[in-house]
């Protein structure tokens, strides 16, 4: 058993942990023995998945150790998810439990319900065969692959990782970490969370949402030395005013192209304090590689820097004729196999022992120093999250009377990137039919396009959605 994994360093470890959400629903939080104590009383096996359903904060993090400490494999979940993603996620990932606060008014062919405190849990039939297998753990591809895909890690594999980038940022046992982020993001879950369960660190959990004012006043209250945000949350602060970043000891960006403009601004605002600009990916476990802006020169503001310790890299020609340069990643790190189904992005199969494609256009100079050049793939980035178009794609057409889903891709001059969906219809739209409500049923806000225009199948009438 990983020492991390010793119960009393677990709860050592939520104690020092602040849930600074306000909107969070209010639960006791029992020590994570207990938890695992109650998943065995449900009868889970060893390597049964389980799903989380549940918004960042304390809960979740009992909940993801309680079911490791119990021999179980958790897969952090969006709580937002429509009813029918996550019936489908269950079915691919073969998941023997769904746990909610609030699980979604749908027939899920439930073995039995059960209360868990104060969440709920859905038992499902146990599969002839676990899905995976106990001290493995499962994230979710936030869309790059689809929309049900997902990576098996050994959590030992993670806590590297997370080691590993916090090594990287300089990340010290009495720090106070901040965690912005949703948790069921890979950049949150590893280079944050258990970043900080392996150097010892406090740390105060407080969005999404993301607000700037509360933001600014965690920061101020709680003591807060480490803070990473996305591109897309860095530019909102500095549209109103961003001099409280100076106070930080270390402000590190991730999860994003960071374009080199919003670099030289934050290398301003920061003051000569330490900034760390940081590229990975799910399927690599997930953090690649840093660089300490700060201590750079201006032309290398558009760099990711160079590999983590123990992380190695190279460049292959991409097969698709643009000339560009596919980055691999080789490391213990890496994820051991996909599970789900995986659409849209056949790149990040195993492409050798320990070794990954990213799907992503890199340079790299004489010094190692990576230059991300594009993507190579079917998605696209929009405010920070990842959305997978084959996958829009595919669920707009299994939607009543559509015959075919187009996408168009916008990109804005600031790198961000939209889209616009178009339906070929069989029979005209009514108002129970409606394409664009019944996109909402199956996408999650963030995944709807910028537009949504349709088109009969004999081109004599049409109209667009906005």
């Amino acid at each position: 058993m990983n020492r991390f994994l010793s119960p009393d360093l677990i709860d050592s470890f939520l104690e020092r942990t602040i849930d600074a959400l306000p909107d969070n629903p209010s639960a006791c939080t029992p020590c994570c023995e207990s938890i695992a104590h109650g998943w065995r009383l449900l009868g889970l096996r060893p390597g049964d998945v389980v799903l989380l359903c549940l918004p960042s904060g304390k809960e979740l993090l009992n909940q993801f150790f309680g079911v490791l400490l119990a021999q179980g494999v958790p897969a952090l979940v969006p709580p937002n998810m429509p009813a029918a993603r996550l019936h489908e996620l269950r079915q691919v990932f073969g998941a023997r439990a769904i746990v909610s606060y609030r699980l979604p008014p749908m027939e899920f062919s439930v073995q039995t319900h059960e209360a868990f405190g104060g969440l709920r849990v859905a038992i499902f039939p146990p599969a002839q065969e676990p899905a995976a297998a106990p001290g493995e753990v499962v994230l979710l591809t936030s869309g790059t692959s689809g929309f049900a895909s997902g990576c098996v890690f050994d959590f030992e594999a993670l806590l590297l990782n997370g080691r590993r980038h916090a090594d990287s940022i300089g990340q010290r046992q009495e720090d106070v970490v901040l965690v912005s982020l949703p948790l069921y993001f890979s950049f949150a879950l590893v280079a944050q969370a258990l970043a900080s369960l392996v150097c010892g660190n406090r740390m105060i959990i407080s969005g999404p949402p993301f607000n700037a004012a509360r933001y600014q006043r965690t920061l101020q209250e709680c003591g807060v030395t480490v803070s990473s945000l996305t591109p897309v949350l860095v530019r909102s602060l500095l549209q109103t005013g961003a001099d409280f970043l100076s106070e930080l000891r270390v402000f590190s960006v991730g999860g994003d192209y960071a374009e080199p403009e919003l670099v030289a601004r934050l290398v301003d605002v920061r003051e000569g304090g330490e900034l760390y600009v940081t590229y990975g990916l799910t399927q690599a476990g997930p953090r690649v590689s840093t660089l300490a802006a700060h201590l750079e020169p201006a032309d290398r503001y558009s760099s990711v820097g160079r590999p983590l310790e123990g992380t190695a890299v190279c460049l292959r020609p991409a097969s698709d004729g643009s000339g560009l340069s596919q980055l691999y990643v080789t490391s213990d790190t890496v994820m051991k196999r996909p599970i789900g189904s995986v659409e849209g992005r056949p790149h990040h199969d195993p492409a050798g022992q320990r070794t990954t494609a990213t799907g992503d256009a890199f340079e790299q100079d004489a010094e190692g120093y990576l230059y991300f050049k594009g993507r190579l793939c079917d998605y696209i980035s929009r405010r920070g999250e990842k959305i997978s178009l084959v996958a829009v794609r595919r669920m707009a057409s299994q939607l009543p009377n559509v015959a075919s889903a187009k996408t168009m891709i916008i990109r804005h001059n600031d790198g961000d990137e939209d889209f616009d969906l178009e339906l070929l219809l069989n029979a005209s739209p009514d108002a129970e039919l409606d394409p664009r409500e019944m996109l909402r049923g199956v996408l999650r806000r963030t995944e709807m396009p910028r537009s949504i225009r349709i088109e009969m199948a004999d081109r004599a009438t049409s109209h667009a959605y906005k």
